[in-house]
């Protein structure tokens, strides 16, 4: 529901009228990211870039700042799982559990590819200091992205909800992900959620994604001439990993295991398994390292 996207934004719309909600995200730029830093192949990354753009319609609602929510789910496809957090400052960071497809075997012919048929989900909302403000477990049978958010909405919040995730790609990269999720409120017209609910299921709202999800465009093609939108909030990548926080990983490692890895004098990486950047530890730190170290 933005008018032009210059920058990757969650938004809340809303039909006066219709009584109806509308939640919109763009996560473009992260998805893409995110794909490199990972190694993820198409087909993987397109399942952490629609993950992010779903948690990011789940982060429409967070209130705080220092909030964060968290979706991870475990699914017997080759995928295997993927990994989706947002902050309430708009930050951004996930994985899947498997990341090249060509490095596994062919799926198989009774599971569909590439999450499979049953998804085990684990939703979580804490504060910044890591205390859990709530938590919440579910299974989704058959197993994709879209099918977790509409049974986290639906069944697990009770709220009437329709769902799309669109991610699209060219020449191997991830280039937009998006999502659009439409709400029927207590008090809100039933014919309207039904009539909206057919565009998100004959694939209207996806080609829309594709293309044009301009506010203008989904007023247009929803006929909610009232349809209004909220202030944006701003989601960009964002990993609390760091080089100190590579070297405190190894500080925390016996000083027979140090001394070790410092007559090797090769240097060491560590990958953060949450945005996959890569750090390196120099034979010299590495050596400071285990000096520092108890015996």
């Amino acid at each position: 529901m933005v008018v032009a996207r210059t920058n990757d934004a969650c938004v809340e719309g809303f039909s006066p009228h219709a009584r109806l909600r509308f939640l919109y995200s763009d996560v473009s730029e992260p998805a893409a990211k995110l794909q490199i830093q990972h190694g993820n192949c198409l087909a993987s990354g397109s399942v952490l870039a629609r993950a992010l753009a779903g948690i990011a319609l789940v982060g429409i609602d967070l209130g705080e700042q220092d909030e964060t929510i968290s979706m991870h789910a475990e699914v017997n496809g080759r995928v295997g799982g993927f990994f989706a957090e947002m902050t309430g400052r708009g930050e951004l960071r996930g994985y899947t559990h498997n990341t090249d497809f060509d490095e596994l075997p062919p799926p198989e012919p009774d599971i569909p590819d590439p999450c499979g048929t049953v998804a085990r989900v684990k939703h979580t909302r804490t504060h910044e200091s890591g205390r859990i403000r709530s938590q919440m477990s579910f299974s989704v049978s058959p197993a994709s992205e879209q099918n977790i958010l509409v049974e986290f909405y639906n069944a697990t919040m009770q709220i009437p909800t329709q769902v799309c995730l669109h991610a699209a790609a060219f020449d191997n990269r991830i280039e937009r992900a998006r999502a659009l999720a439409v709400q029927l409120m207590p008090d809100g017209r039933k014919s309207d959620f039904k009539r909206i609910s057919a565009l998100f299921s004959d694939g209207t709202v996806s080609e829309q994604l594709e293309y044009d999800a301009s506010v203008n465009t989904l007023r247009e093609i929803f006929e909610l001439p009232d349809l209004t939108t909220g202030p944006t909030r701003a989601l960009a990548f964002g990993c609390t990993c760091s080089q100190s926080v590579a070297e405190a990983s190894y500080a925390t490692r016996s000083k027979p295991e140090l001394d070790g890895l410092v007559r090797t004098a090769r240097p060491q990486t560590f990958r953060c398994h949450l945005c996959g950047k890569v750090y390196t530890l120099t034979p010299e730190k590495l050596f400071q390292l285990a000096l520092a170290a108890k015996p």
